[in-house]
């Protein structure tokens, strides 16, 4: 992005640099660094990798501290520091003797510090995680106290606020949008579905609350749209013989691990834990099934996604299941959070809850 993306703007072609990378809020900061600021080009993006990196940061402490206020226990400022710190770092196990050829397991991250468009997408993917979910909880309960938001104001300024927050991830990275807009659709029409089961007329409400969050995406859809007419029909690729296709369920996968379960287990290993010790939690909690949700989807679009032509073993939908890893991991710390404050005569999970 550096080296190949950004000379495109500083020669003054701005038109083919838009096609070529679409998404460019992490681009757009390094140019004004580098051309208004006059700061070298290699300390901008630093800069701007940096500046990125801090506000999920806070982000990750503000949501933990808020959270554990609202379980009735607030978390001390060392170890909300401490947790966001290591959710800003952590990184999958790579256990290179366990592969069988050259691959490096293709576990895959939550931090993927290399790409920085996709880390310049994780701060605003944090804030629609919980606009989310307590607009969510909101719209099925006129009692509810926003945990992160103060919805029991009132939901329009949060719509706008989660269509926002959206657009401006999907500015930086279509690849969140593209995992958590369908998990959305499909833990609320699983609700909906729910609640007509009920026959006690809530359905019709809960239908139209549903319809205003789906309008939430409408801005996003749009700038992934433009962004695919840009980056293909347009020519904007570099690869521009690549379309989106189906594939063989992992067969861009094996290009990147030839054990994908071992992958997996390395690359979610904190997740799983949790899901072993409190299953009931990710099945039946809206905390839990936005988490687990988002992650299946994402999850599945990188096992049978891909591009034709010159990249298709570049795997580029495995975006879309690191924004889910994302969000399976906070979900996952913030039930930890809760976990370690009950009181449980159980002592296998007492000490698992401790191990984890």
């Amino acid at each position: 992005h550096t080296y190949v993306y950004l000379p495109i703007f500083t020669r003054g072609d701005w038109l083919e640099g838009w096609k070529t990378v679409p998404y460019m809020i992490w681009h757009l900061g390094v140019l004004f660094m580098n051309e208004i600021l006059h700061i070298p080009v290699e300390m901008s993006a630093v800069f701007m990798s940096s500046i990125l990196t801090l506000f999920s940061y806070f982000l990750f402490y503000w949501i933990i501290k808020k959270y554990t206020v609202h379980i009735g226990c607030e978390e001390t400022n060392t170890k909300a520091a401490f947790l966001s710190f290591a959710m800003c770092v952590v990184q999958s196990l790579d256990c290179r003797w366990f592969d069988i050829g050259s691959g490096f397991l293709g576990t895959f991250s939550i931090n993927p510090t290399h790409s920085a468009t996709q880390m310049a997408a994780r701060p605003f993917s944090l804030l629609c995680i919980c606009l989310a979910y307590d607009i969510w909880q909101k719209q099925k309960n006129e009692e509810y106290v926003g945990i992160f938001f103060r919805v029991e104001k009132g939901l329009k300024k949060y719509y706008f606020l989660l269509a926002a927050f959206l657009f401006l991830s999907t500015c930086a990275k279509p690849t969140f949008a593209e995992m958590f807009i369908p998990a959305l659709g499909i833990v609320m029409l699983i609700d909906w579905i729910i609640f007509i089961r009920r026959k006690d007329g809530s359905a019709k409400p809960f239908f139209k609350h549903c319809l205003w969050t789906l309008l939430c995406a409408v801005p996003s859809l749009i700038h992934i749209l433009v962004q695919a007419l840009a980056y293909t029909i347009f020519g904007g690729s570099f690869a521009s013989d690549s379309s989106f296709m189906f594939t063989k369920p992992f067969e861009v996968w094996s290009f990147f691990s030839e054990n994908v379960a071992l992958s997996v287990v390395f690359g979610m290993a904190f997740p799983l834990a949790l899901v072993l010790i409190n299953l009931s939690f990710f099945l039946k909690d809206d905390l839990g099934r936005m988490g687990l949700v988002s992650y299946l989807v994402g999850f599945a679009e990188a096992s049978i996604l891909g591009e034709s032509g010159a990249r298709f073993a570049h795997g580029n939908f495995f975006w879309p299941m690191m924004s889910g890893m994302l969000v399976m991991w906070t979900v996952s710390l913030l039930r930890l959070l809760k976990l370690e404050r009950e009181q449980t005569d159980k002592k296998v999970k007492y000490v698992l809850i401790n191990v984890v």
